[in-house]
C-alpha cells in the first residue's frame, strides 16, 4: 500500500453520470465503483474522490458508488443487489479506507453532494453492526 493519497476524479470516468447499474445504461455508479474506485483502493488505502466538473448527479449513481463500497466489505451482511445479482466482496476494503473516502470528498460545485454521500455511507456502516 502506498502512503500517497490517490485523487480520483469523476470527470476521468464521465461528465455525464448515468444510472445505478451497468445493465441500465452507460456511465453507471456500479461501473465507476468497480472499475475506478475499487481499482484505486487496490493500490492506495487513501483515496479522495473529486466530484466537480460533471453535469449533475442522480442519487442512485452516488448511492451505488458510496453505499456500494461499504456493501462490498466482506463483513457487510448484504449479499444480493435488489436486481438479484450477487454483491462482489473485496477482502482488502476496510472501515478506515471508507472513512478516509468519506472525509476526503471534494465538491466545490455543489457542497450538498458531500452531505448526501455521507448519509449513504453512514447508513451502510450502521448495517455492519454496532459501528
Amino acid at each position: 500500500m502506498s502512503n500517497h493519497m490517490f485523487d480520483l476524479k469523476v470527470t476521468d470516468f464521465t461528465k455525464y453520470p448515468g444510472p445505478r447499474y451497468k445493465v441500465l445504461g452507460p456511465n453507471s455508479g456500479e461501473e465507476f465503483r468497480e472499475q475506478y474506485l475499487i481499482d484505486a483502493l487496490k493500490s492506495n488505502s487513501e483515496v479522495s474522490v473529486n466530484l466537480d466538473g460533471v453535469l449533475g448527479y442522480g442519487s442512485s449513481f452516488l448511492e451505488e458508488i458510496f453505499g456500494g463500497i461499504v456493501r462490498a466489505m466482506p463483513t457487510h451482511p448484504a449479499s444480493m443487489h435488489p436486481s438479484g445479482d450477487k454483491i462482489i466482496k473485496y477482502d482488502f476494503i476496510t472501515l478506515d479506507m471508507i472513512n478516509f473516502i468519506k472525509n476526503n470528498l471534494v465538491s466545490n460545485d455543489d457542497p450538498s453532494v458531500i452531505k448526501e454521500i455521507n448519509s449513504y455511507i453512514t447508513r451502510q456502516i450502521k448495517e455492519l453492526g454496532g459501528n
